[in-house]
């Protein structure tokens, strides 16, 4: 699973979090004990001062300190632990307690990361795609082919196909798309007119790359363009947390840009649209957009520079039919 740097250093901050909790709550349960059993206030500094002496003395070549300090702790530790319970503290009370025992809420064991890391790492990946609960719902288990015609009345010239049958060919690209998606970095221009499933089927693509563990960010056209507007025009007001979505935006393993055409075209967004098509390009990072625009229609919006760009690096799939909503 592939972070970026925002994303990792957002990780790394909620295990520092964990580990302050747990000292915190260590610190509150240790000045309450201090102040109802003393003598373990005692013990507790004469543990720290003998562990001292004796690391003195092993310095000056007493080879039995460190032995007896065994002994002097274990002594102490004891009657500690009968004075907790004599108390009715259960005798784990003054440890500290942390949500993993594996890694102490470090996220990592030795330099490999635990296995909570990584969770926390999938965790935020789902949760900054921007589509963690619709893919619950908009996933390959739950496309119904079946609602796509197969009669003649529906027959595409063009294509010669029905709409199931060109669905169902459709259905097997995006799908060989996930299943070669960490050797065959490909871009996908999914198109047709309103209605036709484009959103559902790059849901279905990102909730299958997210449970594989692939970044993925998705945005409509609008939030997109609307979200870098502020990060370039209103830096200083634009939210600190939300700063990793334009990193995001480069280095997610696949960017999902929903709807293009539905955004209010300016120099702006198409500058930044090509900047962001090529810099993916260059780094081999896959893309997939959605459009209610004609193939021509594309070009004459956005230019022969973006198009060129579409045409030579990206697969194009058309939809074809009737909206489908009208027949819900």
């Amino acid at each position: 699973m592939k972070l970026n740097n925002y994303q990792y250093d957002r990780l790394l901050q909620q295990f520092d979090e964990k580990r302050m909790r747990a000292r915190y709550e260590l610190e509150k349960h240790e000045d309450e004990v201090y102040t109802k059993i003393p003598r373990i206030k005692e013990i507790d500094h004469s543990i720290a001062s003998e562990s001292v002496s004796a690391g003195k003395k092993a310095l000056m070549g007493d080879d039995g300190a460190l032995t007896g300090l065994k002994a002097v702790i274990q002594k102490l530790t004891e009657e500690k632990a009968q004075l907790l319970k004599d108390a009715g503290y259960p005798e784990d009370y003054l440890q500290e307690k942390y949500e993993c025992e594996k890694c102490k809420d470090t996220g990592f064991i030795g330099t490999d990361p635990c296995g909570c890391f990584k969770a926390a790492m999938t965790e935020l990946v789902f949760e900054e795609s921007n589509i963690k609960d619709i893919i619950d719902k908009e996933n390959f288990s739950t496309f119904n082919l079946d609602l796509f015609p197969d009669d003649l009345d529906s027959y595409d010239k063009d294509l010669q196909v029905t709409p199931y049958k060109n669905m169902r060919s459709v259905l097997e690209k995006v799908k060989r798309f996930t299943e070669n998606f960490d050797n065959d970095h490909r871009n996908l221009l999914i198109y047709g007119s309103t209605g036709l499933g484009k959103t559902f089927l790059s849901n279905c693509i990102a909730s299958e790359l997210l449970n594989c563990g692939h970044t993925v960010m998705y945005f409509t056209t609008f939030s997109l363009f609307d979200m870098l507007s502020k990060y370039s025009f209103k830096y200083e007001d634009y939210p600190k947390e939300t700063f990793g979505y334009r990193e995001g935006i480069l280095t997610c393993e696949l960017l999902i840009i929903d709807d293009l055409g539905t955004e209010l075209t300016s120099s702006f967004t198409n500058t930044q649209l090509y900047s962001i098509i090529n810099e993916r390009l260059l780094n081999n990072l896959s893309t997939l957009i959605s459009s209610n625009l004609t193939l021509s229609q594309i070009r004459e919006r956005y230019g022969e520079r973006i198009y060129s760009r579409l045409g030579k690096d990206y697969d194009f799939i058309k939809l074809i039919g009737n909206d489908l909503r009208t027949n819900i």
